[in-house]
């Protein structure tokens, strides 16, 4: 979608959309492993966000809709973007990548991966505050999700990237309700076949959030800010040097 007034800089809307394909069979016999949360929900959230933005009206800033592969099998199709880019780098402002949306309520807060790490942050905090939703780190930052997902492949060449979800305090039976949630994905569907559509979905929560994503990337695509890593960050470097060289 071009940009109305600066069509040469970008923000992105990111997701995977492969999966396993054949996998370990589970007790019927079944072995294709669909992926309908990893990463069917993060699809359907890109269209939607296509969607969402063609109904608005052009940015003034050229907004930009990837679909990966083979992120599975260790971000190559992000990281053979990030080394052969169709929008250069030094030109892309930012952007949101999605990974799985868990069906389920909504939540009172959000849970940013990776930590305050860039400029983007002050951006969450105020879409944060107009919603109402509290801010905070995701469970289990020590298996490193942030360097586990496609916004790794442009985050370390310097592009600052939104990689957030709605958090575990539901606002039906709060954090232990979200967590025993996010536990049953993960023991009982991720990465297995039975990660597969159902009708009986409760879409609430993954409506809450691509709504979110919407109101973080919209204002990318309408603003005139360059977000810049935290001073001292690991990226802050090589976002200073690419951007150096941009009039």
């Amino acid at each position: 979608q071009p940009g109305t007034e600066a069509p040469d800089e970008y923000v992105l809307y990111s997701a995977h959309w492969d999966h396993l394909g054949r996998c370990k069979p589970d007790a019927s016999g079944d072995d294709i492993c669909n992926g309908a949360v990893d990463n069917g929900t993060g699809m359907a959230a890109l269209v939607a966000l296509a969607e969402m933005n063609k109904a608005a009206g052009p940015a003034r800033r050229t907004q930009v809709y990837l679909a990966w592969t083979l992120e599975e099998s260790g971000l190559l199709g992000s990281e053979y973007y990030a080394r052969n880019p169709v929008f250069p780098l030094a030109q892309t402002v930012g952007g949101v990548n999605i990974d799985a949306l868990y069906p389920g309520g909504v939540a009172r807060d959000v849970a940013v991966t990776g930590g305050n790490k860039s400029e983007l942050s002050a951006l969450l905090a105020k879409v944060a505050g107009e919603l109402q939703l509290k801010t905070g780190p995701e469970d289990s930052s020590e298996k490193g999700y942030y360097y586990r997902s496609d916004h790794f492949s442009l985050a370390k060449r310097g592009v600052p990237m939104f990689y957030v979800k709605r958090g575990t305090d539901l606002a039906d039976g709060g954090v232990a309700a979200g967590k025993a949630l996010a536990e049953d994905y993960v023991v009982n569907r991720y990465h297995q076949p039975s990660d597969e559509y159902s009708d009986n979905w409760d879409m609430r929560g993954i409506v809450q959030e691509v709504d979110l994503y919407y109101r973080l990337g919209r204002p990318l695509a309408d603003g005139a800010d360059w977000p810049n890593w935290n001073a001292g960050d690991e990226f802050r470097a090589i976002r200073d040097q690419s951007r150096a060289g941009v009039k």
